[in-house]
């Protein structure tokens, strides 16, 4: 299990370096503006495990999100399988919705995986989510 070291952890190594910093800053200043918390990993393989188990054990590991309010979310990017997900904190399913996740993800996110822009893939994807969790105020 990877460790949480920022709020981008690119263990695929698929950003460049200034991509990185620049998507750091955006879920910094996400964060600030509406106290919820949202992390971007990106995992070599999931080693013939779901996506959605890996999801699952990563938000409980890592604890993403305010813990009495349960307001994180984490898009989950996997190249060997081509594969995305995002995983929405029960705080936060009011905001982005499970409809709206799957729609970031198969008009925004994975056409770029499949013309094999993992970059462009993540940082639409990000930048859609931010879109709609930007609500401040929209969790205590």
């Amino acid at each position: 299990m990877p460790a949480l070291t920022g709020r981008v952890v690119d263990n695929a190594d698929l950003l460049p370096r200034d991509k990185e910093a620049l998507l750091e800053q955006a879920l910094l200043s996400t964060e600030q503006q509406t106290r919820s918390q949202f992390v971007v990993v990106t995992l070599p393989t999931l080693n013939g495990r779901k996506i959605e188990d890996v999801g699952l054990e990563l938000g409980r590991t890592w604890k993403i999100g305010r813990f009495d309010v349960d307001d994180g979310v984490m898009l989950i990017v996997a190249p060997t399988e081509r594969q995305a997900r995002i995983e929405v904190g029960y705080g936060l399913e009011g905001v982005l919705r499970d409809e709206e996740a799957k729609a970031i993800i198969n008009d925004t996110i994975i056409p770029r995986i499949r013309s094999g822009n993992m970059p462009g893939a993540i940082l639409a994807g990000s930048a859609a989510i931010i879109r709609e969790i930007n609500v401040p105020g929209a969790t205590p």
